[in-house]
């Protein structure tokens, strides 16, 4: 079994990205193979970041616990809002407490927007920071555009083709999951 859990990138009122993050979560549970948790940044209520975790001796309980999730992940997907043509501070802050725990490790992006563009430009934006972080970006997207017109009250999606469209997104995860999850015990081997 794989654990993939799914870092909510937003602390806003009224947030439509924890409706899609909890959609996502439904979404993952109908893969026996996988295990997950929301890891939401609100409740995480991380601080400004003063210094990458490791070289702190004084580490807020906050961050210990998001780098024991993330230490155990086998790949993250983040489920964020596209801001101002970008992804929230608070998502940037807390990926910016870790580095090592990333390494190797496959990302699926999931954005949100209320506008059409549906956050291709935090995706892009998004994928270069994974990258930098030693993460990989899978290549298949998955944005929400319109996101106030997707969902019905109780957060089942309108159109059955949203449920579709996730579980092939969390396949095409999947497949980099158990792939590079493979090489990963093989390089520990040496």
């Amino acid at each position: 079994m794989y654990y993939i859990p799914i870092l909510l990138g937003s602390v806003r009122r009224d947030r439509q990205s924890l409706t899609v993050a909890k959609f996502v979560v439904r979404a993952m549970n109908a893969f026996s193979s996988i295990n997950t948790d929301l890891l939401d940044l609100k409740a995480l209520n991380m601080p400004m970041m003063e210094e990458r975790l490791r070289f702190r001796n004084d580490p807020p309980a906050s961050v210990n616990e998001f780098s024991l999730q993330i230490t155990r992940a086998d790949s993250i997907i983040i489920v964020t809002p596209e801001y101002n043509s970008g992804y929230p501070g608070v998502l940037k802050n807390a990926l910016d407490y870790l580095k090592d725990e990333y390494r190797r490790k496959p990302f699926g992006i999931i954005t949100v927007s209320s506008a059409w563009s549906g956050g291709i430009l935090c995706l892009a934006s998004l994928r270069q920071v994974i990258l930098h972080l030693g993460g990989v970006p899978i290549p298949a997207t998955l944005p929400f555009p319109s996101v106030q017109n997707i969902f019905d009250n109780d957060g089942s999606p309108r159109d059955p083709k949203w449920s579709r469209w996730a579980h092939i997104y969390l396949e095409e995860l999947l497949w980099f999951t158990e792939a590079m999850a493979e090489q990963r015990r093989k390089y520990m081997a040496l």
